[in-house]
């Protein structure tokens, strides 16, 4: 993974066991949910307005529209010069990309060993992960309090770690891994022309941290949200790129808990 970022989903269907005041709405999201705690986009099924999944898949959403926005126009791959070390900027905060209709397993082709980021979430552990890319993948060694890892999955050039609450609706955290030096077309490193970019320190490795999303509506009109509490840190180590993606707006972490989670990144067995 290396360029994306999403925006979309998280309402109706939420409204009806968490309240308004509780969680942050979108308010060009409400017709995304599908109702309470059922269906979800099942594998196959087109990522369509109609079939969008809610709270738990928020950030596997996010990383295949950023993936739409890196891919397809020459507004949608154009980039500023000013280049970040782990990050290239967008020429401008808004702009048009077209929509692609892909399912998730377009996006991820390990689905068949390994699943999707889609409830009920990717199924290989770390170690049979490891066996099936070429690049280094390290892991968390410790996870926020309340968190449990779920699984992994990717493709022969990226993998994704997920992790999330026990009530996968308050929230979930991502590691994206990828070699150095060839990044997947999923993208993990893009980001809005006026991103406050941090540049931040991982014990003594450098990177790089922001908050907001970039978010594509239905018609591909791509908009910069920096209010959004999404939350993006970017490093390299030991041959591999890693993003981590944290979102809950219930349970917001400080830049300061990112970097503590990245420096306990490890390739020795994690008890789950």
């Amino acid at each position: 993974m290396n360029n994306r970022k999403f925006r979309s989903i998280l309402e109706s269907a939420l409204e009806q066991e968490i309240s308004s005041s509780e969680i942050q709405m979108w308010p060009a999201i409400k017709a995304y949910l599908v109702a309470g705690n059922h269906l979800f986009v099942q594998q196959g099924e087109k990522m369509n307005p109609r079939n969008r999944p809610q709270g738990a898949a928020i950030v596997a959403v996010a990383i295949v529209l950023l993936m739409t926005l890196a891919l397809v126009t020459p507004q949608g791959r154009a980039f500023a010069q000013n280049a970040l070390r782990f990050f290239t900027r967008t020429e401008n905060d808004t702009y048009y990309s077209p929509p692609l209709d892909l399912t998730f397993e377009d996006t991820t082709p390990f689905h068949a060993q390994c699943g999707t980021s889609l409830p009920p979430g990717p199924t290989c552990s770390v170690e049979e992960i490891r066996s099936m890319v070429p690049f280094e993948v390290k892991e968390l060694g410790t996870v926020p309090e309340g968190m449990r890892f779920v699984g992994s999955t990717g493709g022969p050039d990226f993998v994704e770690l997920k992790y999330e609450y026990a009530d996968r609706r308050l929230g979930s955290l991502h590691v994206a891994v990828e070699a150095i030096g060839n990044p997947s077309s999923i993208g993990t490193g893009i980001v809005a022309q006026s991103a406050n970019v941090e540049p931040v320190q991982i014990g003594n490795l450098p990177g790089e941290y922001y908050t907001g999303i970039l978010f594509q509506d239905e018609q591909g009109n791509v908009t910069w949200q920096p209010d959004d509490p999404m939350q993006t840190l970017r490093w390299e180590d030991g041959g591999s790129t890693y993003t981590i993606f944290y979102y809950s707006t219930r349970y917001p972490l400080t830049k300061e808990d990112l970097i503590k989670l990245a420096e306990s990144m490890t390739l020795e067995p994690v008890s789950k």
